[in-house]
């Protein structure tokens, strides 16, 4: 008996726990039995979230908080202003008693909505280009000089298979002498 009675009181619904005066007080009386049920379970999830974020109120209406939709599938539209009053007062009542005392708090997080679809469709694969170009001048002592650039250019497959560079330099110089940095001098001479 003990455990009928306590199926039923999890199965109770907001429009069950009203006195008949309370019923009357917001017109739920006069909705169809199918808007009932939409009235019931927009309050037992306005319920469910509060008890989840611990809180109990909200900083609007239950009234105010309905999409056009659930507005008319609960039949609050069919209410007349003193009627959505008493509705709104009800379920703030319902929300501010909170869970039981022996009830563990469980915090729910809301669930991320999916990613648009177009964002999961993978970019088309393009070359990647990329390179760098140089310049050089320098200038020693005696009148030694030199100046110079250097270009470089790489081409990449977005697959990773391959990779292709280029590098061109031209350097020139005057009164440089060493075994690594070619001499030019003036005609009729010309390199090392």
């Amino acid at each position: 008996m003990l455990l009928a009675t306590l199926a039923r009181a999890a199965e109770a619904t907001f429009s069950d726990g009203l006195s008949a005066e309370e019923t009357a007080a917001c017109g739920i009386q006069r909705l169809a039995p199918k808007q009932v049920a939409a009235l019931d379970a927009q309050v037992g999830r306005d319920v469910t979230l509060a008890h989840q974020g611990g809180v109990s109120a909200f900083s609007s209406t239950f009234t105010a908080r309905r999409t056009p939709q659930e507005y008319a599938v609960a039949g609050v539209d069919r209410l007349s202003a003193r009627e959505r009053d008493a509705l709104d007062s009800l379920v703030a009542r319902a929300i501010a008693i909170g869970p039981a005392p022996s009830a563990a708090f469980a915090y729910a997080p809301p669930q991320a909505p999916p990613p648009p679809v177009a964002a999961l469709a993978p970019a088309p694969l393009q070359l990647d280009v990329h390179g760098d170009l140089s310049l050089t001048v320098g200038a020693g002592s005696h009148g030694s000089s030199f100046y110079g650039t250097s270009l470089d250019l790489f081409a990449s497959d977005p697959s990773g298979k391959f990779t292709i560079g280029v590098g061109v330099s031209d350097y020139r110089g005057r009164g440089l002498i060493g075994p690594y940095c070619p001499v030019f001098l003036e005609p009729p001479f010309m390199g090392w």
